[in-house]
Parts: structure tokens; sequence; C-alpha cells
């Protein structure tokens, strides 16, 4: 970027990735009405360019032709154009993505690139043009030519193009599922679907490029914890496998720990080197349910610690490198650094011996795949580990113990070296959904390891979108510099609503409920289609960006729909609030058998649909939460996975009350002699005989998941 240009519109932006752009020569204008105005006035059609500030073809299309003054002169004097961050603005971004999948018939991506009518309207797109013609693709410059060429020769058509685009886009955008019963065995026949697209040897899905798929893992997980069908050791195979293979491969950070987007190919090794808050937020939880799900089946205390040394050293890469001073989180950190994809995590054999020495080079060498050739790109090496520790050490004449401890030696030392090179860099606006994301997941690991100072890092967060974000009921969708902006989406009152019950079901603290209940009003007061139950994308009096969205797909992270259900249950469950369960089942019978259809687009759906109908696990403690023998009963209850839990622990019925609580879970129940702690544990309405010790609780969550 050449800071010496004199600035565009972008300048005055918040977003960094249209900041990255304030000083192309294209003359770019921020969505909104001046710009479209401006379209219509001077008869020009619209160039609309969407991306994020981690993308890494983005940067590439930026460094092509929006820093090439010839195109910057022919899109200036003849366009209109228009840039948009896809983080902040995700509601124009979801619109024009399913026009460019009716056009072109395929998936979208990014960098979108649409051309518009003065109306918003599009008629022609595509993503990345290179500035020559290659890979198949005609070049930008002739994709301008022939725009321009059907805008003035054409007219006629191009508006019948539009036309006819943009009532489709109005069809299937605002078309409401068909309603129908809720089928009890819906988790088993999506799971059905998903196990035969498992790599049985790396993991994941399919074959390149390869996703995490987070949603659909939870799925797995859940599968794996009640045997759905029988398929409960598949279902667990799958994403402990997955998990295993993308902690060796070159899509996890071996020197700073974290996940990056995806990799390039079937084995995990050549990734896009982007980190996303919403990856990360899920792998990590991801895992401390895995590492339940393990305690509780297997009782491999070496599988189990390796599981939760992938959350642990995510949460320490998140801490480190992406909270803000405001205890909340930023969204991303870019792929490139000196002008190359990945140059800041790749290494070539010669740096490693300049900082290891050539004893200790040679070792981590061989361990991580790094040769003189490289595996990468100029000569580099991505750091993956292919070969068990084993087979190194036997390669080496070494024993294993010796060449961990080089490792362990190593590593320190090159993620100082690392430290000391250009960083990438990183998008420092906070996201209120992936936020959620990530602080329910803190929340969650604290909980479950008994580590308070993550609870209070999750605690402190959500609170700071509390007090910073929601004003007479309104969730801005980003903070940015303590300032809180734009309007908030379906998605991120879902996060932040499910985020509130892990810190409510990990502190008991009655404000965390609170909130969860305000969000959640909010939802049913202004993102529910009255006619229809649907869940829309944008709230009632927000921009309409020409049909107001319903979409219920995840996409890289949960769907708003299918949060705002998990939300809606969660919370009716505890509170008894009728509204909020009447709201989910009503939704539910619009999405439950397209979720069925379609688990791997919409997993966060199919896991509210599971929870509706085989019902929540409650596990009701009463006693002194500051006693040791209550303390272990919880850590018993959250030691293990247990799929759609729910953990209330008051002193008594009156304390549960005026926790927020329903007072139909704790009736008639009380803690022991002496005050000692009872825990009762229900599924629908089946109890089990309340027990008081860690023991006995281990033993009745084993036996209810059994049934």
């Amino acid at each position: 970027m050449d800071t010496s240009r004199k600035p565009n519109a972008l300048i005055h932006e918040r977003s960094p990735y249209l900041l990255q752009h304030a000083h192309n020569p294209v003359a770019w204008e921020p969505w909104g009405d001046a710009a479209f105005a401006r379209a219509l006035a001077e008869d020009k059609p619209v160039f609309l360019s969407i991306g994020y500030s981690a993308c890494h073809w983005c940067h590439v299309m930026e460094r092509e032709s929006f820093e090439d003054e010839a195109t910057a002169a022919l899109l200036n004097e003849r366009f209109v154009s228009i840039k948009v961050d896809r983080e902040e603005r995700p509601d124009v971004d979801q619109v024009y993505q399913l026009a460019h999948q009716v056009v072109s018939q395929r998936g979208g991506g990014w960098p979108l690139s649409m051309f518009l009518t003065p109306e918003r309207r599009p008629f022609y797109g595509g993503t990345y043009f290179p500035d020559q013609a290659r890979y198949g693709m005609p070049s930008f410059r002739d994709v301008l030519a022939a725009i321009l060429d059907a805008w003035t020769a054409r007219r006629d058509d191009v508006a019948a193009q539009a036309a006819e685009l943009a009532g489709a886009l109005s069809r299937v955008g605002r078309q409401d599922p068909s309603a129908g019963a809720v089928a009890p065995n819906a988790l088993e026949r999506a799971l059905g679907r998903v196990l035969p697209r498992v790599d049985p040897q790396y993991g994941g899905f399919g074959r390149a490029p390869k996703f995490p798929n987070t949603m659909t893992h939870d799925l797995l997980l859940v599968g794996a914890a009640i045997d759905v069908g029988g398929l409960g050791a598949r279902c667990a195979d799958a994403t402990l496998l997955t998990l295993q293979r993308m902690r060796e491969g070159g899509i996890w950070d071996h020197l700073g720990g974290g996940f990056a987007r995806y990799s390039t190919d079937g084995e995990w090794k050549v990734p896009h080197f982007e980190k996303m808050l919403y990856d990360n937020a899920q792998l990590l939880r991801l895992a401390v349910d895995a590492a339940g799900l393990v305690r509780a089946q297997q009782g491999d205390e070496t599988r189990r610690e390796a599981l939760l040394s992938i959350a642990k050293d995510t949460r320490e890469y998140l801490l480190r490198e992406m909270r803000s001073p405001d205890g909340i989180f930023y969204s991303a950190q870019d792929a490139d650094s000196e002008g190359e994809e990945g140059r800041f995590f790749v290494w070539t054999a010669a740096e490693i011996e300049a900082v290891a020495g050539p004893a200790d080079a040679e070792v981590f060498c061989a361990a991580y795949d790094v040769s003189r050739e490289g595996n990468f790109e100029h000569g580099r090496s991505v750091l993956w580990t292919p070969r068990p520790m084993e087979q190194v050490a036997a390669s080496l004449g070494r024993p294993p113990s010796e060449v961990a401890a080089v490792i362990e030696r190593v590593r320190p030392k090159l993620l100082a070296a690392r430290e000391r090179r250009p960083h990438p860099m990183r998008d420092d606006k906070c996201l209120a959904s992936w936020n959620g994301l990530l602080l329910g997941a803190l929340a969650h690991l604290g909980a479950t390891l008994d580590e308070p100072d993550a609870v209070a890092v999750a605690r402190d967060g959500l609170y700071a979108w509390r007090d910073r974000a929601l004003t007479d009921g309104a969730l801005a969708h980003a903070i940015k510099d303590g300032e809180a902006y734009g309007t908030g989406f379906l998605d991120d009152h879902g996060a932040l609503a499910n985020a509130a019950v892990d810190v409510f079901e990990a502190t008991f603290d009655p404000d965390a409920l609170a909130l969860a209940r305000a969000l959640l009003d909010a939802v049913l007061a202004r993102f529910v289609d009255a006619e229809t139950g649907a869940l829309c994308f944008t709230p009632a009096d927000a921009e309409v960006v020409l049909y107001r969205s319903r979409d219920a797909f995840d996409h890289a992270y949960p769907g708003g729909v299918g949060l705002c259900l998990e939300a809606l249950l969660r919370v009716a469950e505890l509170t008894g609030e009728e509204g909020y369960r009447a709201a989910a089942d009503r939704a539910l019978t619009l999405y439950a058998a397209s979720a069925t259809d379609n688990p791997m687009g919409m997993g966060s759906v199919l896991r509210a649909v599971d929870r509706a109908t085989r019902g929540s696990v409650e596990v009701i403690v009463l006693g002194d939460p500051s006693r040791d023998d209550t303390r272990a009963l919880l850590a018993a209850a959250r030691s293990v996975f247990l799929p759609h839990r729910l953990l209330v622990c008051a002193p008594d019925e009156e304390a549960a009350v005026a926790m927020g609580v329903d007072r139909e879970l704790v009736m008639g129940r009380s803690s022991g002699e002496g005050g000692a702690p009872r825990a009762y544990v229900c599924r629908g309405t089946t109890c089990e005989a309340p027990v008081g010790d860690a023991a006995s609780l281990l033993e009745t969550l084993r036996r209810v998941l059994r049934e």
C-alpha cells in the first residue's frame, strides 16, 4: 500500500480491511446510499468488491489490479467502485454471495467481485480475476471491458438480467422452509449422511482443500457420546482422528499455537496461513469436549491430555496475541507478511540452524519435515510432524525422550526468533458473534479444567460487550478502539446469549443469565418473522439489501438460526420461560427437515433439533458452592462430555430461584444432612436417585448416556 497517494473515501472508515484500500488509486467508496445515488446520477454501473483483511487472494487482486494506475483510471472514469468488509457487513455479503452462486452455478468466496445497477441489483459477478488471462479466467481488464460493452450497447439486456436475478434472489433468499413435524431420529439420519464422507486416513471430510467443519464434528461428538443408532464408535473415531491429524499438520502453528483457516491439501500439511478467531474458538471447545468424551468412554489419559493440550495451547495463543486492552478479542491475523503468503510462519533449514545450532537443528528438522529443498516455496518449509516421535528417534538413532527434550528446547528459541520478524497484520476490530463463540469456549474450558483465570476472562469479556455494545436492548455488531458500532445481527445475539449461559453455568452469576434473557428478548422482538416464525438474519428496523435473509446454513462458523435455537432452548430450560421454548419449537418445525438432509451445512440447527427431541440432561447440585465436596460434584459433572447438559448449583431452592432459575428445577430438592451437597440428575421426566459423592455422580452420568 502506497500511503503517499491521496487517500480515497475509505480513509474515514473503521474497518482495517477498508483502510488497507484507502490509498489505492481506485476511488473506492464505502457501502451506502451516497455511492448508489452517484451511480444513478452519472448513469454508471457499480463495481462491488467484498473481502476481508486476512484474505490472501484479496491481497493478490489488490496488488495486481487495484494498485494498477491504468485499471484504477478505467474504474474511476466508467464505474462507481464500492468496497465492503464482509466481516462488518455480513448481510451484504450473504446477498451477493448468493447472487454469484445463482449467476455462476458454483460456490462463491473472496474476493467477491460483483457488478450492479444503481438500484443495487446484480447482473454479473465472479471472485478473483487475475490481471492477465490465466487459470482459465479472463483478465480483470477484459471483464471490465465486457461489462462496459453490455452497459452501453445492450442496456435492455442488462436490465432484464438484473431484474430476473433480483427476482430469483428474493424468492430463494426469502423462501421459508416447509413446516413439518420434527423427526425423533433426525440425528441418526444425519450422521448416516456424514460418516461416509470422513477421510479414514487423515480425518476431515473429502480431499483438498480441507476445512475444519467444526459444527459437523460437534454433531459427531454428540453421536459418539450417546451412541446414536450404534454409530458411536465411528463418530468418535472420526473426530478424534481429525483433531490428531490437524494437530500434527501444518494447519497447526507448532511454535505459537492456534489453527490456520484451512489446508490446501488433504493431509493438513500446507495451510492458507490466516488465523481466524472463529476457527480457534470452535476448535478450542471441540478439543475440550473430545477430551471429555475420551474420559467418559475410554479412560485413556494420554489421549485426553493430548486433546487438552490443543485447547490450552490455543487459549494461550489467543490470550497472548488476540486479546484487546478492553478484554475482548480481535478478529483475525493475516496470511501475508513481507509481500508473501506464510512468510512469517515458514522456515529454511539454515534459519533453524542459526537459531538452534547444528546438532539440535538436525533433530528438530527431522521431526518437523524441514529439508534443504523445503516442502513449501522458495526452499522454505511448513512445520508439521508427519512421523511419530518414535519413528523420528529411530531414524536418528536416539531415544525418543532425547528427541522430545531437543524439541522442547528449540521451540521457544524459534518462537522468540520469529517474533523479531515483521508480523502479519492483525484485524483489530472485535465482532460480537465471534467473541461470543470464544468467550463461551473459554468459560467452558475454565469450568471443565478448574481454571478460574479462564472463567474470569470469559466473564469480563462478556460484560464488556454488555456494557459497551448493548444499549436499550439493541446490540452493536462490532467494537473497535473501544467504540461500539454497526447493527447487531442474528448470530451476534445468538453467540453472545450462548456465551452468557456458559458463563452462568461456570459461575452461577445471575447477571449472566439476565444478559442471556435480554439478548433473546431482543431476538424475539426484532428478528422473528411474525407470519412464519422464521428467524431473520437482520432486525426488522435495519437496512434491507434486496431481501431480508432467512438463511439457516452454517458457514465457517455457526449460523444465527442454529445459535439462537440453541440459546432459546437452553434459557427456556433454565428459566421456565414458555415464550423462548414456543419460539424455538415453532422455528424448529421450519428447519428440522432441511437440516437433516443437509447435515454438513446445518450442523448447529441439527444440534438444536437433537436437544429439543432428546431433551437436556439436568444436573442440579444443591449445596454450598464454597465447600470442597460441592466443588467435587461440580468437577465430576463437568469432567465428562455430556451433550445437552444443563448445570445449576445453589445452596437451596430459594437461592436458585433468586438467581433466575425455574423453581420447578429445584422444587422439593435440598442438600443432605449437615449441609452435605446432593446432585440430582434428570433427562426429560426420568430422574435418577440423588447422589452425594463424585464417583456416584460419574456413574450416574455414564448410565444416563447409555440409556
